[in-house]
């Protein structure tokens, strides 16, 4: 146990340590510091990760998400928020830590893109609801601001009903800059089949299927991308009441979607062996560097909503948000970092103001509209590309 503001789980990896510099930055921006804690396995890392981040103050936790859960809270304890980044979350099903957390009455944000790992996590939003905690869970870049810009593209229509079909669509120049985690998270989604809605019905498809090419605007132009499962669709479709509703991703260079076009043919029990995947990931990673020193780290997301009229039956309105920003990484540490001063805000950040987020675990597309616009704005502020 070790007191500290926020607790980083998984700190020492990319998107964590992109995450513990945006908090930096972030709460020194508006005059309220942060005691910053790694939480992790490997205690040996925290020296790197001081020098890299320029904390030396920062402290080790000893935590491993698989413990049981009076082991987690005992680890947990002290802190004033925990930020989860340890993935992949891929074949994770049990949200031990955010049950950990709501024990240990610590509010809790994470970046899960595992669907049915964020389904068992929302279905503790009672328990911590009755303990007075504040969760957002598979925030970050997407799933997390991409389901935000869903809600304002919805609210421009005219509010929840008002859309009939919600189209994301991600594209990142080879990795984003990102690590091997990132990139076995990609390898085993490709095992996994993806929710879309149709005509109000859960469907689920084959991934890697039904390329299109979506306009990202600005220097990305026109990408192709194929159909990858994302949390963002149901909780978008649901909470908005979205009757058709889909997420696509594609990668630069080319060889990289047919990389990915390859690698689904492999047997599921290949694609679904964690182990293997990371393995797999930390082997491609020279090829990938030398790759991405080529085409860059460029992140770019398009969200577009469509309205129907009743009269006609036919659609008659659309509205297109467009965000890129020049590395994933960065982006991915901006927005869990935003997500997590939310939290903080009423309690730490603005003491004297009221919180944003209410006690309970929300999906990002549930937070009220102060909390949604307090994000996006943190986030617009690097961005490349910013248009509706």
């Amino acid at each position: 146990m070790t007191a500290c503001d926020v607790l980083v789980v998984g700190g020492s990896g990319r998107v964590g340590a992109s995450t513990l510099r945006w908090l930096d930055r972030l709460s020194h921006r508006d005059s309220v510091p942060l005691k910053l804690a790694i939480g992790g396995r490997n205690a040996a890392k925290i020296q790197l990760s001081r020098l890299r981040l320029g904390r030396p103050d920062l402290s080790f936790v000893h935590v491993d998400v698989d413990c049981d859960t009076a082991t987690l809270v005992n680890a947990v304890r002290g802190a004033k928020l925990v930020v989860h980044t340890a993935g992949p979350f891929q074949g994770r099903s049990s949200p031990n830590l955010l049950n950990a957390c709501i024990r240990a009455g610590i509010p809790y944000c994470d970046v899960c893109d595992e669907l049915l790992l964020s389904r068992n996590a929302k279905a503790l939003s009672a328990k911590a609801a009755a303990a007075g905690i504040p969760a957002v869970i598979s925030c970050g870049i997407w799933p997390g601001v991409s389901a935000l810009m869903a809600a304002k593209a919805v609210q421009y229509l005219g509010g929840i009903g008002a859309c009939d079909r919600l189209e994301f669509s991600f594209h990142t120049a080879g990795t984003g800059g990102a690590g091997p985690t990132i990139v076995s998270a990609t390898f085993l989604l490709l095992a996994a089949d993806v929710e879309t809605y149709v005509d109000g019905a859960r469907t689920f498809q084959q991934p890697w299927t039904k390329s299109c090419l979506v306009d990202f605007g600005g220097e990305i132009g026109q990408r192709t991308c194929y159909l990858l499962d994302n949390p963002d669709v149901p909780s978008t479709a649901e909470v908005l009441g979205i009757a058709n509703c889909s997420s696509s991703f594609g990668t630069a260079p080319g060889v990289w979607n047919s990389l990915f076009t390859v690698m689904k043919l492999l047997p599921g029990s290949l694609l679904n062996n964690r182990d293997l995947m990371q393995g797999f990931a930390h082997i491609s990673m020279p090829i990938i560097r030398v790759v991405d020193a080529f085409v860059g780290a460029t992140n770019a997301m398009r969200v577009d909503a469509y309205k129907m009229t009743e009269t006609t039956g036919e659609r008659d309105d659309h509205v297109t948000m467009r965000c890129v920003h020049s590395d994933l990484e960065d982006c991915v540490g901006q927005a869990t970092a935003a997500f997590a001063i939310e939290l903080l805000r009423g309690r730490i950040v603005s003491p004297s103001a009221d919180a944003t987020i209410a006690p309970g675990v929300w999906y990002p597309v549930e937070l009220q509209a102060d909390a949604r616009s307090n994000i996006l704005n943190v986030v617009r502020e690097q961005a490349l590309v910013w248009d509706v």
